[in-house]
């Protein structure tokens, strides 16, 4: 594959073994060790022109998928511009965006949708999932949706076709109030979508759910919707929906899929708000953490396990992400002191960042680790990505410094307003089961407020976006400037930095597991040592698991076994080897 270049070095073990370890250099990725937070590698702008509110334009989500490529969504009034790409709203309530980025050329293609707002993105193989809101009438493709109320819920697929795409499908959902979806997870033809409903009673397909809160004051009190959608190619249905929520405004930021295993994280306020048959108590009446699992069972979906985390004042959710029974979530805590199960943060500022980890033990979900992360000012953590014991973060903090553990951040801005952040942070923790830790941390930013919304892993390279309100901001010694000179205009980033430490393979203590051929098509094969069984794990770029094969060896001589990679994209991928209580792990490219 052209995209790769495959490197290997001979290793030597502390057993004294020469060990054949492969390496992918990645675009933008330089292969060196760091002994610091890696430094940022690439940025771009993303333009967006004619805004009413300066910073509420940007990149709000992203996703990557198995080829490398990027795909972003966010909303923008006029024009926003995307390399050479420019697209135009025709709506005065909002218009939204789909881009897709390829690391070698550029901005590929770019969608605009009138009078609606997009909130999240999920990738699967050429399938491109966006949720959100929209106003009225709205077109996707030539499926008009129409909304019963002030704003719906949409969900719509679109159909990557390299350098374009096409509208495959469009679904609503909602009531006669303002409905709006947050964020969507795709496995197979399974789309799941949750989101806030306000109206009194809102429809998914043939399913109404009725919302808990009083009748009175209806645009404000939300409850949590989480729904079901199978994919059917040029079309989708909604297979179910659940409701969660308690009288007050509860608002899901985020959401994951492993398996039958669906994870929601957001917020809930109010004395309580019931999650199927498990009721969780605020400590107070102010917001607070909410981390739910839902079980798939085909045409339906029940709740399994529902956790709260918090203290006294404003706390929430607002990030998600799913690595085998290990649960994290991501957000902000404004209580003095926030309790996520056995573990107490104290908040240093008007706000701090929390990362926490829970693990599923099936019927429950229970926290095993929680760290914070700020200074004297506004500090958010927004988004959330894992690969192994690999934990990202990105966010945006103020003040004239925050802590991330022991890496101290100083701030372009120094602004310590309890509104937001002025500058933009990604860090890294290292999982180590029972507890985590900072590895490193990095900035980006200027005076103005700038915020990362959104990042997503591909291979060893972490890609940051969101939004830049002022004239310019920094990553490293690239410059990115707005180009309108209209205070009301903003612009958004795509940023991109590179962990070398976690692409470079693990010193591997089999001799002779790598795989050949590399790069491969259909198949490659791994010629294991004499024992009695082994095991073979494929994870793609996105850390997600696509192949396993345990494999019987021979007791008396080495074992060549062939594992299938059919079906599977081209791209980078990571090859785990396991054998007689030892293991390696390989980089493998796929054709």
């Amino acid at each position: 594959m052209k995209a790769y270049t495959l490197k290997s070095c001979l290793r030597s073990t502390r057993k004294g073994k020469r060990t054949l370890a492969l390496l992918v250099a990645l675009p933008l990725a330089p292969l060196a060790v760091q002994a610091q937070a890696p430094a940022w590698q690439k940025a771009v702008s993303v333009a967006v022109n004619n805004n009413f509110y300066a910073g509420t334009e940007g990149v709000t989500a992203t996703a990557a998928d198995a080829s490398g490529n990027v795909y972003l969504v966010g909303s923008f009034s006029g024009t926003a511009t995307f390399g050479n790409i420019t697209v135009t709203s025709t709506s005065s309530t909002g218009n939204s965006f789909v881009a897709k980025w390829s690391p070698a050329n550029g901005f590929l293609w770019a969608k605009s949708i009138s009078g609606a707002s997009a909130n999240a993105v999920a990738v699967s193989g050429a399938s491109v999932y966006v949720a959100g809101t929209f106003f009225g009438t709205t077109e996707f493709g030539t499926t008009r949706l129409a909304s019963l109320g002030i704003s719906d819920a949409f969900v719509f697929k679109l159909t990557d076709a390299g350098s374009s795409a096409s509208f495959a499908w469009a679904q609503r959902a909602g009531g006669s109030s303002i409905d709006n979806a947050t964020a969507v997870a795709v496995n197979g033809t399974n789309v799941y979508v949750t989101g806030g409903f306000s109206s009194i009673a809102a429809d998914f397909g043939s399913t109404t759910l009725a919302n808990s809160g009083p009748n009175s004051n209806r645009n404000l009190l939300n409850d949590v919707f989480i729904a079901k959608l199978t994919d059917a190619g040029t079309s989708a249905s909604f297979a179910w929906a659940q409701r969660a929520g308690g009288t007050g405004p509860d608002t899901p930021a985020a959401l994951a899929v492993n398996g039958t295993s669906i994870y929601v994280a957001g917020q809930f306020n109010g004395n309580e708000a019931g999650f199927g048959g498990t009721i969780l108590a605020s400590a107070n009446t102010n917001n607070d953490v909410f981390v739910a699992k839902l079980t798939d069972a085909g045409a339906s979906g029940s709740f399994a396990w529902a956790q709260r985390a918090g203290g006294t004042g404003y706390d929430a959710a607002k990030a998600l992400a799913v690595s085998g029974t290990n649960v994290y979530i991501a957000g902000e805590i404004a209580s003095p002191t926030a309790a996520f199960g056995g573990t107490s943060l104290i908040s240093t500022g008007s706000s701090n960042a929390f990362v926490a980890k829970l693990t599923d033990v099936g019927a429950s979900g229970n926290f095993t680790w929680a760290q914070r992360a700020g200074g004297a000012g506004a500090n958010v953590a927004r988004a959330l990505a894992v690969r192994g014991a690999d934990v990202y973060v990105a966010g945006a903090f103020s003040g004239s410094a925050a802590d991330f553990g022991r890496t101290k951040l100083a701030s372009f801005g120094g602004n310590t307003s309890i509104f937001g952040g002025d500058d933009v942070f990604v860090a890294k923790l290292t999982d180590a089961g029972a507890s985590g830790s900072f590895a490193w941390a990095q900035r980006a930013g200027d005076a103005g407020a700038d915020a990362a919304e959104a990042l997503t892993l591909s291979g060893g390279t972490v890609y940051v976006t969101g939004s830049f309100a002022g004239s310019k901001i920094a990553f490293g010694s690239t410059v990115l400037t707005k180009t309108s000179a209209s205070s009301t205009d903003g612009s958004g980033f795509l940023a991109a930095l590179t962990d070398v430490a976690s692409t470079q393979a693990t010193t591997a203590l089999l001799v002779d597991v790598a795989p050949h051929p590399n790069p491969a098509q259909g198949a490659t094969a791994v010629t294991l040592p004499a024992g009695s069984q082994a095991r073979l794990v494929l994870t793609n770029a996105m850390g997600r698991v696509v192949r396993v094969q345990n494999v019987k060896l021979s007791a008396t001589e080495p074992t060549t076994a062939q594992l299938s990679l059919a079906g599977l994209v081209s791209g980078p991928y990571q090859l785990r080897v396991q054998a007689n209580g030892e293991s390696g792990t390989h980089m493998l490219a796929i054709d």
